[in-house]
């Protein structure tokens, strides 16, 4: 991959756990309503949402200044902390919880059975079959599969085949998945999922769907005139699908037929995957507008340009074992909360070059305390990079790449909260554990060779089922950022958890 170098610039730094919308509990659907009633109910559902981000949005801080210093700058950081950071102890305009704000108007949650196609591609490293179809659970509620005809809701190509069922019964959590695979090529099953599980099919199939060809989501299998848009919970194709009951809005970009690593990616941030437009998230949620142009962006491994505009990033596809976006209840605190944002230990430059790791010009890592307040141990903890500058850049932005990082040990906290959690007094000492880059490097993939980026998954090797992190408990976590370019830079992620 061809990088660029640029004389080190002051930098912005906006890591944000966003929000996850306030749910309101609701029986899940059996049946789509008429696409009219339904599209009319979801130009209301989205304004009133808009309004209440909007109100949200307001309080919150903005981004600040500071820099990823050169060797001549050794001072990391001028950080503005005079209103709220972006990433601070618990409080409703800093965190994922800031919808929770009185202040604010109550979010709304999408209608309980709404279902997604969310991540998907129709080629890959193992050729036309390297193929994944992720459906999302769009609510706050369960969804429990009961076709209006038929075993199950039908994952169809255009030519009107069904490729795989998800049979009736099937329960899909409140913002969970479920994954259909070509079991011919299916080259990412061993991207890790669930508590000892991996990214396998929920159902599989064995016809591939051609390139750039539409595939729709029913709520039944029985095809034929069954398959029509009252029926239809979901569709995404490109501009060449010439059936649109196969795709919203125009389309998506037409792809080369590339075998390469890449997946079609539902916004989960409200910037469309710009790797180059600062501020703060707007969304935490896959992006449904109606228009497959607007709510998805393209990724690959190596940022191809096949069509759709070069990125860095990765597949990142979820099954029913996947963990479930817990932001409002895994929350986030600076490592040590009597020092700003951007100074050690919170925030720590290394100028050391190492070209190998995709670090030419050093790492900056990241340190936070996670505290889990969901009611119940957490046995399984990872975080997916929803916003990040990153390759390809532009003068005056940052090139950053997500690594894999060990524990290091961190002296002279004092932050009062953190040390209570290790069980010391102030000053004291914690330790800080690295998290992984979650990779598939079974043939014929080749893991993420320069770095992640959009999509990404990093996990916390240290919450298992064995060693739960207890409800109060919290975990001292770094994530460790290669810089290819220095520049203006944010860093957001959402928290997926089990249970």
């Amino acid at each position: 991959m061809r990088q660029r170098s640029l004389r080190f610039s002051t930098v912005v730094l906006s890591l944000l756990v966003m929000s996850i919308l306030a749910l309101t509990a609701a029986p899940a659907l059996a049946k789509k309503p008429k696409k009219r009633k339904a599209a009319a109910e979801k130009a209301e559902r989205l304004k009133r949402e808009s309004e209440a981000r909007i109100a949200a949005l307001y309080q919150m801080a903005m981004t600040r200044t500071s820099q990823i210093a050169s060797p001549s700058q050794p001072v990391i950081g001028a950080m503005n902390d005079s209103g709220a950071s972006i990433v601070a102890p618990v409080t409703p305009a800093t965190n994922a919880q800031f919808l929770a704000d009185d202040a604010a108007p109550p979010a709304l949650a999408p209608a309980a059975g709404t279902l997604l196609i969310s991540e998907f591609r129709l080629r890959g490293p193992g050729g036309a079959s390297d193929e994944f179809i992720e459906i999302y659970n769009n609510s706050g509620a369960d969804h429990t599969v009961a076709a209006i005809s038929g075993t199950g809701y039908a994952v169809a190509a255009s030519d009107g085949v069904v490729r795989c069922t998800i049979p009736n019964a099937t329960v899909i959590p409140a913002r969970g998945h479920f994954l259909c695979t070509n079991s011919v090529a299916y080259s990412y099953s061993t991207y890790p999922s669930g508590n000892g599980t991996t990214a396998t099919g929920d159902a599989t199939y064995v016809t591939d769907i051609p390139d750039n060809a539409g595939i729709a989501l029913f709520n039944n299998n029985t095809g034929g005139a069954s398959f029509n848009l009252a029926n239809r919970f979901d569709a995404v194709g490109s501009t060449s699908e010439a059936n649109t009951l196969y795709r919203e809005g125009p389309g998506l970009a037409v792809l080369m037929p590339f075998s390469i690593d890449y997946a079609w990616v539902r916004d989960e941030c409200g910037k469309g995957g710009a790797a180059t437009l600062l501020g703060p998230c707007t969304i935490s949620t896959p992006r449904d507008t109606d228009d497959n142009a607007t709510d998805f962006y393209f990724a690959d491994t190596n940022a191809t340009p096949a069509g759709a505009g070069q990125r860095l990033g990765a597949p990142g596809p979820q099954n029913l074992s996947a963990p479930i976006q817990r932001n409002s209840t895994i929350t986030v605190n600076f490592l040590d909360n009597t020092v700003p944002q951007a100074s050690a230990p919170n925030r720590v430059r290394d100028f050391t070059a190492d070209p190998g790791n995709n670090s030419t010009f050093g790492t900056i890592s990241i340190r936070r305390r996670w505290v889990n307040n969901t009611g119940a141990n957490v046995t399984l903890l990872r975080f997916r990079i929803i916003d990040l500058d990153t390759f390809p850049t532009v003068p005056g932005f940052a090139d950053l790449r997500a690594r894999t990082s060990g524990a290091v040990v961190v002296a002279g906290i004092n932050d009062s909260a953190t040390c209570t959690a290790a069980g010391q007094a102030t000053p004291c000492s914690v330790t800080v554990q690295g998290t992984t880059l979650e990779q598939d490097t079974t043939a014929p993939n080749f893991g993420q060779p320069n770095g992640g980026g959009f999509n990404s998954s990093m996990s916390a090797g240290t919450i298992t089922l064995g060693t739960p992190l207890a409800n109060g408990a919290s975990i001292n976590l770094q994530f460790l950022l290669g810089i290819q370019q220095t520049g203006n830079f944010r860093f957001y992620v959402n928290v997926e958890a089990l249970p």
